[in-house]
């Protein structure tokens, strides 16, 4: 069962039990001071029925506690470090064993039972509030709990949105470990994947089929678990349980943000506009584009590298080559060398949100090669071929052995 789950049943149930008890004293009171001569049944149908009707009012208030308080609050907890939990827990302990040694002294009639609740929730309030006053006492006397609470790693949660699943490229990110877990998908993200995968568009298609595998492939990734070294959980979880305020809010991405707020988690993704929109409310935003662009090459004006030229430009003459990493070379007068590797010199750079983009121009050694293997014609070089490189008759005139020929027809000099 989840534990939000169990949370929530555990408070309901227990508010009911003491909605129950404080109706039967509730009656007995109502009985003894309103209508002292009421005799059975009646008796027991009025103590019966502000017992149930009591039970059922704190129900739904422990019911509306827990889902608006006190779950969250315990989400919360995973923040607080080991100390202050360990000061908490015992603070609250301490204070239920006065508060109970406190509620021996007063009379056992079920009138009382209130009251006795009352006080022994007040003192387990103030045994916390005691213990976390004296935290630093507490540090000097025991410092294996500072040792402790330091020696554990505190890792943030982060949850994964539609576009970084059917990326493809976040499994691999997880096999390096430079993303640490735990990892969420939540349930909504991963019934949108199902959409997509279910598309009747044969793209949108392969990728939600994609991100399905990817989601499958980081379920089988494990992640150290402080609590129990020996058994590592895995590094991706799907969350299913959400606060309230996010179950009722209908599209995807806000949804994304609000939780991401409520939970204090990080959002993974390489949507622009969800990074931006995240930001805005002060969530923080892992974009995998960015670290992308971080690892990439650095390239300077003026360098020189060499490149395979794969394609013609959208401009007169461009030849368009691609980096390692994906970074996309525009290239002056490289149209003649599509399919060569040849070496260029870097022009400019332009960096946009979609990533890099590098102009640069052939080196001087490449320009000269391509003048000489298909520079201009020479002197009388073939200007007059016909279609098959046969020399055609001159239509002008020209030397030839003393006589003038023209239109093809021999004629003698004339003085």
């Amino acid at each position: 069962m989840n534990v939000n789950r169990l949370i929530w049943i555990t408070t309901t149930v227990l508010f009911a039990v003491i909605g129950f008890l404080t109706g039967l004293s509730l009656g007995q009171l109502y009985l003894a001071l309103l209508v002292p001569g009421l005799k059975a049944p009646m008796h027991w149908l009025i103590i019966a029925t502000l017992a149930v009707a009591t039970s059922i009012l704190l129900a739904r208030l422990g019911s509306w506690l827990a889902n608006r308080f006190l779950i969250n609050s315990l989400n919360r907890m995973q923040e607080v470090s080991a100390v202050d939990r360990v000061l908490g827990i015992v603070g609250v302990l301490l204070g239920l064993l006065f508060g109970a040694l406190i509620s021996f002294t007063l009379p056992g009639d079920p009138l009382w039972l209130p009251i006795k609740l009352c006080v022994m929730a007040v003192c387990a309030i103030f045994g916390m509030a005691l213990l976390q006053g004296m935290r630093e006492e507490m540090l000097n006397v025991f410092p294996q709990l500072e040792t402790a609470s330091s020696s554990g790693s505190h890792c943030s949660a982060k949850i994964l949105d539609t576009n970084i699943i059917i990326d493809g490229r976040m499994a691999d990110i997880c096999k390096t470990g430079f993303i640490e877990g735990p990892l969420y998908v939540p349930s909504f993200v991963l019934d949108e994947v199902q959409y997509i995968a279910d598309s009747a568009d044969a793209l949108k298609r392969a990728r939600g089929r994609r991100g399905l595998d990817v989601l499958n492939s980081m379920r089988e990734l494990m992640t150290p678990n402080p609590a129990n070294p020996e058994h590592p959980e895995p590094i991706m979880q799907v969350m299913h349980d959400f606060p309230a305020s996010v179950r009722k809010i209908p599209t995807v991405d806000s949804k994304l943000v609000a939780l991401a707020k409520e939970l204090k988690a990080a959002i993974v993704t390489n949507d622009f506009n969800l990074n931006r929109v995240a930001a805005l409310q002060g969530v923080q935003v892992l974009n995998i584009n960015e670290l992308v662009g971080a690892l990439r090459p650095v390239v300077l004006p003026g360098e020189e590298m060499t490149i395979m030229i794969s394609r013609e430009g959208k401009e007169a003459g461009q030849g368009i080559g691609y980096l390692d990493d994906g970074t996309m070379v525009v290239i002056s007068d490289g149209r003649r060398h599509i399919g060569q590797t040849c070496k260029i010199i870097i022009g400019s750079l332009i960096q946009t949100a979609a990533g890099k983009m590098i102009f640069a121009e052939m080196k001087a050694e490449a320009r000269s090669e391509t003048r000489e293997n298909s520079g201009p014609k020479g002197s009388g070089d073939d200007l007059f071929d016909d279609d098959n490189g046969n020399q055609r008759p001159s239509s002008g005139y020209g030397d030839d052995g003393g006589n003038r020929s023209r239109g093809g027809v021999r004629r003698p000099y004339r003085t």
